[in-house]
């Protein structure tokens, strides 16, 4: 059964409304853990919900009313795979608009275990098992952001949590963006310790820290995971290419039509693009001026 976090309903309508986010947390299999991040984010501004565990996961389970999905992997990483059919749904999830959070231990088990492996294609981050044991790291600014570094001073140190081993080295994949980096440096390269890029009209982000309970309740990442949420839940005014809905990503063809036709049909929130609340010529237009712009 799903255990809701805390209503913030009313925050939410007062001047931070566009910024809040209805947040899945994808259960590390520690209430503590669970229970910390539902702290965390309701804290600042956003929802809450804690599913099921990664491998309980299955495609019944509604996404609907989420903007982000979180997926942990650190207090139970010893068990079996996620379903592909589930890790499909996730992966058209974020395609279709939403947001993804990976924290470390996911990206781990990709490269170490080969599961995760249709998930896998949406991380920003490469395949790395080459992990360290630490009890804190300081992460620096190393791409600036309005939304993710909001908040934040340029470097700043935080403790970690052990689950049997606390921070991956992550390079990023081609097109990804490294928006802080770790303090670990390996052949004269520092790790990327946030990760994130645009995939079709959604984003996804990889933590390089396996995000336990003791970082959880750290000020300042804290403050990080709230931007990270906020930018991974992009709006057409953040999106340079809002028309861009289906895969493939960065290219406007027939599947970025068909797929806005099915939403315009269904009279899908993502399809009322001038947010008047009507499903009508307007929203079409608006959606034809969008692809008749391209992509940068």
């Amino acid at each position: 059964m799903l255990i809701r976090g805390i209503a913030v309903i009313a925050l939410c309508m007062m001047s931070r409304a566009a910024l809040c986010a209805d947040v899945l947390i994808v259960s590390a299999g520690s209430t503590v853990t669970d229970n910390a991040l539902v702290s965390a984010l309701v804290d600042n501004g956003h929802t809450a919900t804690v599913g099921p565990r990664y491998w309980e996961f299955d495609v019944s389970f509604d996404l609907s009313p989420f903007d982000v999905v979180y997926i942990q992997g650190n207090g139970n990483w010893t068990q079996s795979d996620m379903p592909v059919d589930a890790q499909s749904k996730i992966l058209n999830f974020a395609q279709a608009g939403g947001g993804i959070i990976f924290s470390e231990w996911v990206v781990w088990m990709v490269a170490q275990r080969g599961v995760f492996q249709v998930l896998s294609a949406a991380m920003p981050a490469q395949p790395s098992n080459t992990w360290r044991n630490i009890s804190s790291i300081t992460m620096t600014e190393s791409e600036s952001d309005p939304f993710i570094n909001q908040g934040l001073p340029e470097s700043f140190t935080m403790p970690l949590t052990s689950f049997n081993g606390t921070e991956t080295y992550l390079l990023p994949k081609a097109n990804a963006t490294v928006f802080y980096d770790s303090d670990w440096i390996r052949n004269g390269q520092a790790g990327g310790a946030v990760i994130g890029w645009d995939l079709c009209g959604g984003r996804v982000v990889n933590f390089s820290t396996t995000n336990g309970l003791n970082q959880i309740q750290d000020a300042n990442f804290q403050v990080l995971l709230s931007n990270l949420v906020t930018w991974v839940t992009r709006s057409l005014e953040d999106n340079s290419c809002p028309a861009d809905i289906a895969p493939p990503c960065g290219t406007l063809n027939f599947f970025d039509i068909s797929q806005y036709l099915a939403r315009y049909a269904a009279e899908d929130p993502a399809a009322d693009l001038n947010g008047d609340g009507l499903f009508n010529f307007f929203d079409v237009s608006l959606f034809l001026k969008y692809y008749n712009a391209g992509c940068d």
